[in-house]
């Protein structure tokens, strides 16, 4: 217990372990190890890492903040970095590559759209932006390149990870999970004490997880690389070695060789 109680405690020397010179506030109870950053040293560390869960510490304790409300976004189309057609975020550093600041050299992208995404580990709400280079992929599809499922291929403010739905396969199929039961977890991972606050999102789970399960089975069958035609009546059926298969698990001739049973049976 008393590892436990120490484990939640604030051991960072308050200063940030990045920059070196700012006050470390913030920890990641997700992250390995003990951690202390600044704000702009949190974001930047979390860039590739959206999903985990921050803690910031007010002098008394660490209370659960979102790396939304500390100012993160999330940039579609070019691996975490702002899209070049809105300018770009500057970080400003020493000699020694020190972060000092995170200042806004441009304006901040026009488009940028708060999306609720179900995860594995919970259910957040970050603030996305588009890509708006020419030639760029429409919003769900620049979604689906994230990994991320949307619930609307219109205007997508839904959307699953892929993780989480393979997770929601492997529950149904081996914990006999409804969906209902698999979201309240979902819920209470974001929030224990208070799971209503969290937002529901049973019903696109259910329609997104059929659409999951069928490009999945379409998947392990072959289907895909721009095929023409789609699978046909049977084709999305498993192979059962137990049924009789002419010249596999009986001969060819079963018809002459067994005619006395069939004739008997038919």
């Amino acid at each position: 217990l008393d590892i436990i109680l120490d484990s939640e405690q604030f051991t960072c020397a308050g200063i940030c372990e990045t920059c070196q010179s700012a006050e470390a506030t913030f920890n990641c109870v997700t992250c390995a190890g003990d951690h202390g950053w600044c704000r702009p040293c949190l974001i930047r560390s979390h860039q590739s890492l959206p999903f985990h869960k921050i803690q910031l510490w007010n002098n008394m304790c660490f209370q659960d903040v979102t790396l939304a409300d500390q100012g993160f976004i999330w940039y579609l189309g070019h691996g975490g970095e702002p899209c070049p057609s809105y300018g770009a975020l500057k970080i400003h550093g020493d000699q020694d590559g020190r972060v000092d600041d995170i200042t806004e050299t441009g304006p901040l992208p026009q488009d940028t759209t708060p999306v609720t995404i179900v995860h594995s580990s919970g259910v957040f709400t970050h603030n996305v932006s588009w890509c708006h280079c020419q030639g760029s992929d429409p919003q769900h599809l620049q979604l689906l390149r994230a990994r991320l499922f949307p619930a609307s291929s219109t205007r997508p403010r839904t959307v699953f990870t892929f993780e989480v739905l393979d997770h929601f396969l492997i529950d149904a199929l081996e914990c006999k999970t409804s969906a209902r039961s698999f979201f309240e977890k979902l819920t209470r991972l974001t929030n224990n004490a208070f799971p209503d606050t969290v937002p529901d999102r049973y019903r696109e789970l259910m329609r997104v997880s059929r659409l999951w399960r069928d490009l999945k089975n379409r998947k392990w069958f072959g289907f895909g690389h721009n095929m023409k035609s789609g699978p046909g009546p049977g084709d999305l059926a498993l192979f059962c070695p137990s049924c009789p298969q002419p010249g596999i698990n009986m001969p060819l001739d079963w018809e002459q060789k067994y005619e006395r049973q069939v004739n008997y049976y038919y």
